[in-house]
C-alpha cells in the first residue's frame, strides 16, 4: 500500500533522534518490530538489529542498513506533503536521510509477511550515531554483519540505481601554538597562532581537487579576546579520495602547509591524523551489480551503477570482506533545509527492496546449476 509507507514515513521523521539522541527513535522501532511479530535487539551501542530465517534451505543471506540519526537542525520536524514530494517547513531538515530508509524497511517487512515471498536468511541494522563519524556500524561485530550481500539504504538519487564507489576519508586536526602577549602593551613579544593557521589554510588545497577527491577546512577554534595574542588554535581538517595515491598527496600537502607556516612565523604545531574510514569499490560486474540491475530491470526502473564523494555504513561493512552497495533512495538535497523525497521514489523503494530478495535467489539458484 503506497499510502501506508507514506505515512510511516511522515510518523518517523517527527520523532526527534539528531546524532547521540536517537533512543525514542530506537525505542519506537523496536516496538514496531515487535508488534510484527519480529524479535529485534538493540546492541550496547544502541543499534538496532534483527534477523529472519525464511522457508527456503538455501540462498543468500542478505543484510539491509540504514542509520537511525539526523545531522542537525533535526528536533522538531514538521513535514508537508506537496503534489510530487514531501518537505520540511523550512526550518529544518528533513530527515529523508535516512528515515526514509528505515521507512522503506518497514515496509517491506510488512510486504514480505502479506506477500509470502520466500527467503533464506535476511539481516537487518539500523545504526546509531552515522552522522558523526559512522560509531554504530564500527561497534558492530565481524559476525554482526557476515553476510553474502550488504545494501546500504543511504544514498541519493532515483531509486533503482546504486553506489558502487566512495572515498576514503583522513581527517587531520592541527594544535597550533603561538606566544600570548598583551596586543596593545607589547604586542612585539607574542606569536598570532591565529595568523599561523590562517597562512597555512591560505596555502591548502581545498573543495574539488580533482575528480576522485576533495578536502575541507571545516572548524577554526581559538582565541580568548581581542587584547590578548592567541597562544593556541585548532584546526580541524578532512580529506577524501576514491584514488589512495591521491588521498596521501593531499594529506601530506596539508601536513607541509601548517609545518611551514608555524617555522616561518616562529610557532609550532602538533597533528593528529586518523583514518576514518576505508573506500569502497564494488567491480561493475559484481554480483551484487547483477542483482540490483536485475531488480530494477524488472521494475522497469533505470539501473545507474554511480560513484560518490561522501561516506556512510557501506565503508565500514565494505570493509569487513562483505560485498556492499548503496542504494539510491530518492533523497535529494540531504543535510540541508530544502532537503525533499519525491512520493514516487518513495513509494517504489520498498518495491525494489522486494524485488532484490527475488533477485538475489533467482541470480544465486542459475550461478548453483551453471
Amino acid at each position: 500500500m503506497p499510502e501506508r509507507v507514506v505515512n510511516t514515513f511522515l510518523e518517523l521523521v517527527k520523532i526527534n533522534s539528531t546524532s547521540r539522541n536517537e533512543a525514542e527513535m530506537r525505542g519506537h522501532l523496536l516496538g514496531e518490530l515487535r508488534r510484527l511479530g519480529y524479535r529485534p535487539a538493540a546492541d550496547k551501542k544502541g543499534n538496532v538489529h534483527l534477523t529472519l530465517s525464511g522457508a527456503l534451505a538455501n540462498g543468500p543471506a542478505l543484510l539491509f542498513n540504514a542509520h537511525l540519526d539526523t545531522v542537525v537542525p533535526g528536533n522538531n520536524i514538521q513535514p508537508r506533503v506537496l503534489a510530487d514530494r514531501i518537505v520540511s517547513d523550512g526550518t529544518t531538515i528533513l530527515g529523508a536521510d535516512d528515515k526514509a530508509g528505515v521507512a522503506a524497511l518497514l515496509e517491506m517487512l510488512k510486504l514480505l509477511q502479506e506477500k509470502k515471498i520466500l527467503f533464506h536468511k535476511i539481516k537487518i541494522i539500523l545504526t546509531v550515531e552515522e552522522e558523526i563519524g559512522l560509531r554504530g556500524a564500527k561497534a558492530l561485530s565481524f559476525q554482526d554483519v557476515q553476510a553474502d550481500y550488504c545494501f546500504v539504504l543511504d544514498s541519493d538519487g532515483a531509486v533503482g540505481s546504486v553506489v558502487n564507489k566512495a572515498p576514503a576519508q583522513e581527517v587531520l586536526d592541527f594544535r597550533v601554538r603561538g606566544r600570548s602577549a598583551h596586543a596593545g602593551l607589547e604586542p612585539e613579544a607574542g606569536i598570532n597562532a591565529i595568523k599561523i593557521a590562517a597562512l597555512a589554510v591560505s596555502k591548502i588545497k581545498s573543495g574539488r581537487i580533482d575528480s576522485e577527491t576533495t578536502a575541507n577546512v571545516g572548524v577554526i577554534r581559538g582565541g580568548a579576546a581581542t587584547n590578548i595574542v592567541p597562544e593556541e588554535v585548532l584546526v580541524k581538517t578532512e580529506a577524501r579520495s576514491r584514488d589512495e595515491r591521491s588521498l596521501q598527496k593531499q594529506a601530506r600537502g596539508m601536513i607541509a602547509a601548517f609545518q611551514k607556516a608555524a617555522q616561518k612565523l616562529g610557532g609550532t604545531v602538533e597533528i593528529a591524523r586518523r583514518r576514518e574510514y576505508e573506500k569502497v569499490d564494488v567491480p561493475p560486474d559484481a554480483p551484487i551489480i547483477k542483482i540490483s540491475r536485475l531488480a530494477a530491470r524488472r521494475l522497469k526502473l533505470p539501473h545507474r551503477v554511480l560513484a560518490s564523494g561522501g561516506g556512510s555504513d557501506a565503508s565500514v561493512i565494505f570493509g569487513r570482506g562483505v560485498p556492499t552497495i548503496g542504494l539510491c533512495i530518492g533523497m535529494e538535497k540531504v543535510h540541508t533545509k530544502q532537503e525533499y523525497i519525491t512520493l514516487r521514489n518513495l513509494t517504489l523503494l520498498p518495491k525494489y527492496l522486494l524485488e532484490i530478495i527475488r533477485a538475489a535467489n533467482d541470480y544465486e539458484r542459475t550461478a548453483v546449476s551453471r
